[in-house]
């Protein structure tokens, strides 16, 4: 289930002043005696026990005094979505702003953020890319191997360091009971073909599971075909006194990219192919003494056409430049766009116990590189393997990040406080310190109010810095952007109902953003000078053991809110990415059980984004406000799961970002199958 807590401190007298809506709508929320969630109340013994990441010491969820959701497997696993990009779009506050779909690509923002200030996890390790955030869900798995995701809400630098500017979304993979083999299939309208498996090894102190999973569709309109093909291997191994475990991946898309980045030359295309490893691991030194230590290694590859090398779309021609079979010639496009980016890291964490509480101390290095025939301030030439003979990279960069952070953590039976802070040393920037506060406090047995300030950052990356071309401009003097971020929250639950509400502030600096000029066709990279977001998030879940047990076919009904609003001068220009979010979202989620074995669960979600787009014509065009909503009707018996899916059912026509436009309604059909094939049955 999805749940949810959150926590807070003093906050700036003008965050008090935010307008009469907001004011009335919060009064009114705490009246009803709304709060933050999505927790049944029935499963509240089983995650007591589960830990999370809002400090650099994990602590019980039950005690966070951090604003988190967390995405269980039984919530995945019931959800219509069918991929990662999905289920996310409806969590409270997460906007995700799809271009490609099925999971082919989309941009993720926290709280009105942009897509670059939202960290990317996977079991703890980063998997942000530095040439662009558009690459930051190419991840290796499917939601078969998801054991949970939780998303930390707010700036957390001195959790997570560089990049969590807003957040950050921590996905963790699952680790098998038993030996056992999963197989899937789904099919759909538009040639949508998905085909995965999964299977699991279980020994004495040690587990191994490998997952592979492809997927291909002929696309809703011209230029939206897609290939794609994961695979994941992740091995855990435990000792008397430690626990290490080993990730190993790989994600290939080839698709479509119709209007993705420009309207001026329509028929993209783009090709990413992610590799990465890790090893983690916690060693128990003493009683009191806990070492936590992490190396990981990520390689992305990218290739980007602006004009689509393919029939029916354009030919290289011998004495240069590309045409199509209407005669349309481009003689001043030679060849595509190539990046290579590599990235080091480690990171070590000792923790400490003692009366006072719990201290840690630790080290995070982080090494990230680049070759490309665009980005870069250093000369190369290096042949790109397997491409044109043209293909060099002729371009390279280098940086380099080091963290050191120190933090304490208090708590007793009713009071939780968490102190720390970071200093971050990178070979392109200054030095800072980033700290930050949380506490929480048991009011009742019921009633949790919490509060927290927290400093975070994060670097330009290099599209950001280098960029340019088809209109599109970087800036070598773009800053670090950096934020404030308050937050003042209260959670609540009783045997029926378990909820959360909080109202926060991003007081953000030299913010990043591309940004067009009134009366210019040119799209620039620009540091704004000072940004305000204002917000309030309300959460609400019912369970069945409310008077909806008097409805046996309901098993939960969870409500969220969220809205926002802006402080900029923003005049004379159009933003991207920076001014344009959500200002209003609301999101239900509603799970019935038809029979013991047929279930129908029924997501929707009301979006309302600020903000204008320059359409096909040239023209300013407002968003238009969308209800969107995906149903998923499921039998399941024994080890056999079957499922219809129907996305988008009230087939709405919408846009998340440009003129990049939405499939209408989609429906596929699909089976899972679980067996263990060392069984003596």
């Amino acid at each position: 289930m999805i749940v949810r807590t959150s926590f807070y401190l003093k906050l700036p007298a003008k965050f008090l002043m935010m307008k009469k809506g907001i004011d009335k709508l919060l009064i009114s929320s705490v009246l009803l005696g709304v709060s933050v969630g999505g927790l049944q109340a029935q499963t509240k013994i089983e995650l007591e026990a589960v830990e999370v990441s809002t400090a650099r010491s994990r602590v019980n969820f039950e005690q966070t005094a951090r604003s988190v959701t967390i995405i269980s497997a039984e919530e995945i696993a019931a959800s219509p979505a069918k991929n990662l990009n999905e289920l996310l779009e409806y969590v409270g506050n997460v906007d995700i702003r799809q271009r490609g779909q099925n999971g082919i690509q989309a941009d993720v923002s926290l709280r009105g953020s942009s897509f670059e200030q939202v960290l990317i996890l996977l079991n703890g390790v980063k998997m942000t890319d530095p040439q662009t955030g558009h690459h930051n869900l190419n991840l290796p798995i499917a939601l078969l191997d998801i054991e949970r995701i939780e998303i930390l809400h707010g700036g957390a630098a001195r959790v997570y360091g560089p990049g969590a500017f807003a957040g950050a979304i921590n996905i963790i993979t699952k680790n098998p009971e038993d030996n056992q083999v999963k197989v899937q299939l789904l099919g759909g309208q538009n040639g949508l073909q998905q085909y995965g498996v999964s299977a699991g090894i279980v020994g004495k102190n040690q587990s191994h599971t490998i997952s592979w999973q492809q997927q291909k569709s002929d696309g809703f309109i011209r230029n939206t075909d897609h290939e794609m093909q994961t695979i994941f291997w992740q091995s855990e191994i435990k000792t008397e006194k430690s626990r290490w475990l080993l990730n190993l991946g790989q994600n290939e898309k080839a698709f479509g990219a119709q209007n993705f980045y420009t309207s001026r030359f329509p028929d993209q295309f783009e090709e990413t192919r992610s590799q990465f490893a890790s090893l983690a691991g916690d060693v128990e030194l003493s009683e009191k003494l806990k070492l936590t230590a992490k190396g990981y290694y990520r390689k992305h590859n990218d290739r980007f056409e602006l004009f689509r090398e393919a029939p029916g779309y354009f030919r290289r021609l011998a004495q240069g430049g590309f045409a199509n079979d209407l005669g349309d010639t481009i003689s001043w496009y030679n060849g595509h766009n190539y990046h290579q980016t590599n990235v080091y890291g480690t990171e070590i964490n000792f923790s400490f116990k003692s009366k006072l509480g719990q201290s840690s101390i630790g080290y995070d290095y982080r090494r990230e590189e680049i070759l490309s025939n665009v980005l870069g301030s250093n000369k190369e030439r290096i042949a790109v393997v397997n491409e044109h003979p043209s293909a060099f990279y002729l371009r390279s960069e280098e940086r380099e990040n080091q963290s050191v952070f120190i933090e304490h953590n208090y708590t007793n039976d009713k009071l939780f406080i968490s102190v720390g802070a970071l200093l971050n040393m990178n070979s392109a920037f200054d030095d800072e310190i980033y700290p930050g506060a949380d506490i929480a406090y048991q009011l009742t047995e019921e009633i949790r109010p919490y509060a927290s300030f927290n400093r975070s950052f994060r670097f330009p990356t290099y599209t950001d810095l280098y960029f340019n071309l088809g209109g599109i401009v970087g800036s070598k003097e773009l800053k670090p952007e950096e934020s404030d971020n308050y937050e003042l929250g209260v959670k609540y639950r009783d045997a029926a109902t378990y909820g959360h509400l909080a109202v926060f502030r991003r007081e953000g600096n030299n913010l990043i953003d591309w940004i067009r000029y009134t009366g210019s066709s040119t799209t620039q990279a620009a540091n704004l000078t000072h940004i305000v977001i204002d917000g309030i998030e309300v959460d609400y879940v019912i369970s069945k053991n409310s008077f909806l047990k008097d409805y046996a076919f309901f098993n939960q009904l969870r409500f969220n809110y969220a809205y926002l609003t802006s402080e900029d001068n923003s005049s004379g220009f159009e933003s991207n990415y920076v001014l344009d979010f959500l200002q209003h979202k609301a999101d239900a989620i509603v799970q019935f059980k038809l029979s013991e074995l047929v279930f129908l669960d029924w997501n929707l979600s009301y979006q309302n984004r600020k903000g204008e787009y320059v359409d096909v014509n040239g023209a300013e065009q407002e968003y238009d406000a969308v209800f969107i909503s995906d149903v998923k009707l499921s039998t399941k018996q024994n080890n056999l799961n079957l499922f219809l899916q129907l996305s988008n059912v009230f087939d709405q026509k919408y846009i998340d970002i440009g003129n990049v436009e939405n499939p209408g309604r989609w429906i596929s059909l699909g089976v899972n199958y679980q067996f263990n094939p060392m069984s003596k049955k």
